[in-house]
């Protein structure tokens, strides 16, 4: 599934399981539809990031799309919008959910591109370009820096970036990993989900994200997967210089309000928006 292996509480209930788990990557086929029955209902940096766009009339392109959870949001408000992300799995979901009733109006101004947000040419350039859900940390640094790049060679003259990200206090100085559980039921279309949320870093910044969720039916478990997703946590102050290097300028920053995060380490992970010119 990927080169990187887990570590401490998801490989142990990996072992447990004895083989009897399924294990995906959270964007791919299998991954895809539960990720988005997951954050479906999900609106952080919705607002925050429809504030920043006020007053731009120009075309929207947003890397890493998804299913459209921030897409749809966009599209009401009236803009034109460039959904580029490299799941086709998802992209898929997000078609599908264009087909709604409540959605149609306003499918005509969505044009989707199944790209790489680290190497992609669309030959225009864009008033705004939003990249959330921290999905910056998706990326190694040498990553980040073609990134960059295509941002820098797509981005209107006075056009603004937005991007989210994660700034995790215990990150800076650590010299051991640390990782953080909850548990919690759910559901969607199939069946109600108990779901134990594992969230670990290694001094590094390598971070798993995964959900063990176990499918009920009648007070027994049916089937049992490991969804995870890897990413690489840098410092800000780090990737503001790495913003610098490709020929773009950190303006603004504001804190995100989670509404909706009750773990024991809200107090230490905060969300933050950027806006960056160039």
């Amino acid at each position: 599934m990927t080169e990187y292996q887990l570590k401490g509480t998801a490989a142990a209930l990996v072992e447990l399981f004895a083989g009897k788990i399924h294990q995906h990557g959270m964007y791919d086929s299998a991954g895809a539809g539960f990720y988005h029955s997951f954050t479906v209902r999900d609106n952080a940096e919705v607002e925050e990031l429809l504030s920043a766009a006020e007053g731009r009339e120009g075309a929207v392109l947003e890397l890493c799309c998804g299913s459209g959870r921030l897409t749809l949001p966009f599209l009401q408000r009236g803009f034109e919008v460039v959904g580029l992300d490299n799941s086709p799995s998802m992209l898929e979901i997000l078609a599908e959910r264009l087909q709604e009733p409540e959605h149609q109006e306003y499918a005509g101004r969505l044009t989707t591109v199944e790209g790489d947000m680290t190497a992609f040419a669309l030959d225009r350039r864009f008033d705004l370009i939003v990249l959330g859900a921290t999905a910056v940390w998706n990326l190694t640094r040498e990553q980040r820096a073609e990134l960059f790049r295509c941002v820098r060679e797509h981005l209107a003259e006075d056009g603004r970036f937005l991007l989210t990200v994660l700034d995790i206090a215990e990150f800076d100085g650590a010299t051991a990993a640390f990782e953080y559980t909850s548990v919690f039921p759910t559901k969607d279309e199939t069946s109600p989900v108990l779901c134990t949320f594992i969230d670990r870093v290694e001094p590094d910044g390598l971070r798993s994200t995964s959900i063990l969720a176990n499918r009920v039916q009648d007070g027994s478990v049916t089937d049992t997967a490991m969804y995870t997703a890897w990413t690489h946590l840098a410092p800000l102050s780090g990737l503001e210089q790495e913003l610098s290097a490709e020929g773009l300028k950190l303006v603004a920053q504001r804190e995100l309000v989670n509404r909706h995060q009750i773990t024991r380490s809200s107090s230490a992970r905060r969300r933050l928006l950027l806006e960056v010119t160039l």
